[in-house]
């Protein structure tokens, strides 16, 4: 089952939304509502603090009776992540992360950290915005777009080896990207519709980008 998890980082464009939302199920955290609100959806799970949800959207959503999970403000966790388990324990083996690339790079980083557990658990899971596209893998990904399309890959952690790119303009073959070295997968270009990367050993970040 896949799972839509909704932060609450801004979103100028909601076009990209619609193709994740179909026949998922829905997890609005926190803040998060407003874009279930905005699309003109009603989530499965609400869960947060609403500690930064303005109070017309909660009472909206809350005049629903929606199954709501109400976080304290001190806890160690982030609402994301609660969220995402949330989905996970209705049976999620695929989520989608919207609205968890914004202004604070904290959260930012964070949620991109949250990819690494997932994969770890063997969960499939994507960073999604307007304009990039994050994911963690330690095995093979492929990815969809045009020719033309920016991929970047970086290791997680301090090295990954084994590194291999396939339809990519400029290819790599079983090499190693270290965070102590030149950075060798920022930029590369899609050949065309399809391309993937791989890795023998440690994780990567794989990123689909554009301005």
């Amino acid at each position: 089952m896949r799972a839509v998890v909704f932060g609450g980082a801004d979103i100028k464009d909601y076009s990209f939304c619609k193709k994740y939302i179909e026949n998922s199920f829905v997890v609005c955290c926190d803040s998060g509502m407003r874009h279930a609100r905005a699309l003109g959806i009603i989530p499965d799970a609400i869960v947060g603090d609403f500690d930064s949800a303005d109070k017309e959207t909660i009472d909206y959503f809350k005049a629903m009776n929606i199954p709501t999970v109400q976080l304290p403000t001190h806890k160690d966790e982030t609402d994301m992540e609660i969220g995402a388990e949330l989905a996970i324990q209705k049976g999620a083996d695929e989520l989608v992360i919207i609205g968890g690339i914004g202004s604070r790079l904290d959260h930012t980083m964070g949620n991109c950290n949250m990819l690494i557990r997932l994969c770890k658990e063997g969960k499939k899971a994507v960073l999604v915005n307007e304009n990039n596209a994050v994911w963690v893998t330690d095995s093979r990904i492929e990815l969809t777009g045009r020719k033309g399309n920016l991929v970047s890959f970086f290791p997680v952690g301090i090295t990954a080896e084994g590194v291999t790119t396939e339809n990519l303009e400029y290819p790599l073959e079983n090499a190693v990207l270290s965070a102590e070295n030149r950075l060798l997968a920022v930029s590369n270009v899609m050949l065309g519709e399809k391309a993937a990367v791989s890795v023998k050993k440690g994780m990567l970040y794989v990123m689909q980008c554009r301005d």
